[in-house]
Parts: structure tokens; sequence; C-alpha cells
């Protein structure tokens, strides 16, 4: 728990990596915890799991598949038709002028270490969720932003809200 605590605030700063640490923590009687931090610009939801599982196979001795060269995924973007892009982005966001804030203007609005709230979410709720989400194709964290969205349009009164997501 202390380690967790200390590590939970040791923060990661994006021009210098690694933006990832793993530790194995020795809990004693032979039991071990495995734990994998990284600055949250590296994965989302469904990417880490990922990484996770391809740590384990690598573990156990075996063999991943060899990856998409960077380089290709770089040439498929260079591509795409940029102007079609921004036109969309444009179309979009047409008529947006600002964020939308709920904090009052000039607000002090310093970066602190967030708090946690621990909740116990009944399991078959949990499982229904995760099959919603991927039964829609999306993140779990798709859905809470959606549902962020529409409590700022409720909170402001706005049919149109523009937020940002780290």
């Amino acid at each position: 728990a202390a380690f967790m605590a200390e590590d939970r605030v040791h923060r990661f700063e994006v021009e210098r990596p690694p933006l990832f640490r793993f530790t194995l923590v020795d809990l004693g009687d032979g039991r071990y915890r495995f734990v994998m931090t990284m600055h949250h610009i590296l994965l989302d939801g469904w990417s880490a799991p990922l990484v996770l599982r391809e740590l384990f196979v690598l573990y156990a001795g075996g063999d991943l598949p060899t990856p998409t060269p960077y380089r290709e995924y770089l040439s498929w973007l260079g591509r795409q038709d940029r102007r079609t892009a921004l036109a969309a982005w444009q179309h979009a966001l047409e008529g947006v002028s600002e964020p939308t804030l709920i904090a009052p203007e000039g607000s002090d609005l310093r970066a602190t270490v967030p708090d946690e709230l621990r909740v116990r979410v009944p399991e078959a709720l949990t499982s229904a969720l995760d099959a919603a989400v991927r039964r829609c194709g999306v993140t779990l964290n798709t859905v809470v932003q959606a549902v962020w969205g529409v409590l700022l349009g409720r909170l402001t009164g706005r049919d149109d809200v523009v937020f940002g997501g780290t």
C-alpha cells in the first residue's frame, strides 16, 4: 500500500522518457504484485491489456508476431487527404467559439494529484457495461466521456458542448 501511494504521486515528465514504470512488489510468502504505471498519453483502456498480454506471453517464453513497421503507418498517414479532414473538422466545430466551462473564469486551477473515491459496483453491472461497450465497439472511457458531455449540456444549458480529455 505504501509503494502504491508513493508511486501514484511520482509524476511523469513527458519530455523525459521513459513514460512507463514496471515494478514487482514482494508481498511476502512467495507472493508478488506486478505494477505497471504509465503516462495516460501512451495507452487507452483497450491498449493497456494488450501490452500486459504481450508481456505475459514473453514472460512465459512465448513469441510475438512481427509488428507492422511504424513507417508503414506513417506512409498511410501521408496518403490521407488533409484538406478533406480539415474541412470535416471545420464543419463539425462550426459555430463553436469557446470551450464549455463549469469553473468560474480565472479559477486557481493548479495541477494536483487526482484524488480517489472508491465505489463498489456490483459485478453484474460491470459485466453488463463491459458487454455493452464491446457490442458498440467503443471503450468504457468513450461512454464516460459521452455521459460527461450530456451532463455538461445540462449544467450549462447548451446544446453543443466542447471539452477536452487527457
